[in-house]
């Protein structure tokens, strides 16, 4: 439909009261085509430049604090309290096992003031990564890497169901990319700071030096969750009301009304039913197994290779870098095609042959080199899967609990990543490396499966109901959930 201009007077009207009242019986793709393409556009920037960043920071900042670990072990921290390989393992486990116990928080996205939570959420794994630095023992550290783990817990893993809340789906990878690829910045970041903070002169030792620096600015960023973190569409304090509305109409035409503060039971059972959330559940669990225990080994495995512990916490940034780079280009391009499995497919098969190379090259440029196809396969591949599975769930509610099963299935396959390389198997790590590359070759074929599954149930769809023109979902999908016979599968 060509765009209409609104008449002055009812789009005073409109303003007045917050932009409803003139919409509420319009169906939203009808009221959107009466504001212009340029107000469209400028909205929809106003969004993506203020959301996306303030998301990304928190993640980048969570990431940095519960990889820390990693650089602070190679900077002292293991030979000074004469950690073995198994209670190291155990430091990085005690993390994962909290934030696989409260995943479920994922539901309170739907439930609670988000911007509130979420800055409750980051002063709290910020205090807790700032306290590592006055542990004196193994168990003081393993208690506060589980606060760490169930802080974070409350933040990372709603993200993906908060910014389904705003955008459509053909736009989620790319902005579920960008959100992600702040990780990679994190560790790009954090590895030179740990390179620059091993060569500090201070009354502390290094590795407490890592963990104060590296926490304090997620108590700083923390307030600004609270004022700047919208509750919704059509709540943004960084947008104007016809902003606003525009918004919240976008995302009414693309997701569904969905009544605010609010679970709906029965799509929230509809997901432990779906095979498609377990399909997507074990192929995380294999990306997550081979790549989550990376920030924590990679510096160990550079140093193993032969280069100093200096050079390793240097040499760690660059591969981390280019996969950013990679993540984004490969979630813009997966949205313009509307297409996951390919290229999840693709990314997981050149993460493998990194591995592989790990495993059975001698020679150290090209094993690093290796890294650099670990990085650059294994994390956009990741972030996809989280698009991927937010894609296919037809309402808000069914989005979260099938994000709880994704990742309480998936995280595991973090701990089982924990325990691929033991000290006593270095420097080459043939067995963590081998095990590595076949689950990422079993991911992709997963993949596969899942995205002829798909394809054969939206060929079933069309047949019933007759292939779909319009893709205004504003009238019952939040109640129909995937079952609308309007709603077909990302693939």
């Amino acid at each position: 439909m060509a765009p209409v201009s609104i008449d002055p007077e009812r789009q005073e009207t409109c303003d007045k009261n917050d932009g409803k009242t003139f919409h509420e019986n319009i169906p939203a793709d009808e009221a959107l085509a009466q504001y212009s393409d340029a107000q469209r556009a400028k909205a929809f920037q106003k969004l993506d430049w203020n959301l996306i960043p303030l998301l990304g920071v928190l993640y980048m900042l969570s990431y940095i604090d519960r990889g820390n670990v990693g650089n602070a072990y190679t900077a002292g921290m293991g030979k000074e309290w004469g950690i073995t390989s198994n209670q190291y393992s155990w430091i990085i486990t005690a993390y994962y096992l909290a934030y696989i116990a409260f995943h479920w928080f994922i539901l309170l996205w739907k439930l609670v003031s988000l911007p509130l939570w979420v800055a409750l959420m980051a002063f709290g794994w910020g205090v807790a990564s700032i306290l590592q630095a006055a542990t004196v023992n193994f168990a003081g550290i393993v208690a506060l890497r589980c606060l760490i783990g169930l802080f974070e817990a409350g933040f990372a893993p709603g993200v993906a169901l908060f910014l389904s809340f705003f955008y459509r789906r053909s736009e989620m990878g790319f902005r579920y990319g960008l959100f992600i690829s702040f990780s990679p910045i994190a560790n790009c970041f954090a590895s030179a700071l740990a390179y620059g903070i091993v060569h500090a002169k201070s009354s502390l030792t290094q590795w407490q030096l890592l963990f104060i620096i590296e926490g304090i600015p997620t108590i700083l960023i923390a307030p600004l969750a609270f004022i700047f973190l919208p509750k919704g569409p059509g709540e943004c304090r960084f947008l104007t009301k016809t902003e606003n509305e525009i918004v919240r109409l976008r995302a009414l035409s693309a997701r569904g009304h969905e009544e605010k503060g609010k679970l709906n039971m029965k799509q929230v059972f509809a997901a432990f039913y779906d095979y498609k959330n377990y399909f997507q559940a074990v192929i995380v669990f294999c990306l997550n197994a081979a790549f989550a225990a990376l920030p924590a080994f990679l510096t160990t495995i550079i140093k193993d290779i032969g280069y100093s512990s200096v050079q390793a916490q240097g040499l760690s940034a660059p591969p981390y870098l280019a996969s950013y780079f990679v993540c984004l280009a490969s979630s813009f391009l997966s949205d313009k095609v509307k297409n996951r499995s390919y290229f999840l497919s693709a990314l997981s098969t050149v993460g493998a042959v990194g591995y592989l190379i790990q495993a059975l090259v001698k020679t150290s440029a090209v094993r690093y080199f290796a890294t650099y196809l670990i990085c650059g396969g294994v994390f956009p591949a990741v972030a996809l899967t989280f698009t991927w599975v937010t894609d296919n769930q037809g309402s808000a509610s069914k989005r979260g609990a099938g994000l709880i099963i994704f990742g309480m299935v998936g995280q595991t396959g973090s701990i089982a990543g924990s325990r691929f390389f033991p000290k006593e198997e270095g420097p080459f790590y043939v067995k963590g490396m081998a095990i590595s590359a076949g689950l990422l070759f079993f991911a992709a074929i997963l993949a596969q499966v899942l995205r002829i599954l798909l394809s054969n149930e939206n060929k079933r769809r069309d047949q019933l109901h007759g292939t779909v023109h319009s893709t205004d979902m504003s009238n019952d999908v939040a109640n129909a959930g995937d079952l609308h016979p309007g709603y077909r599968f990302m693939l």
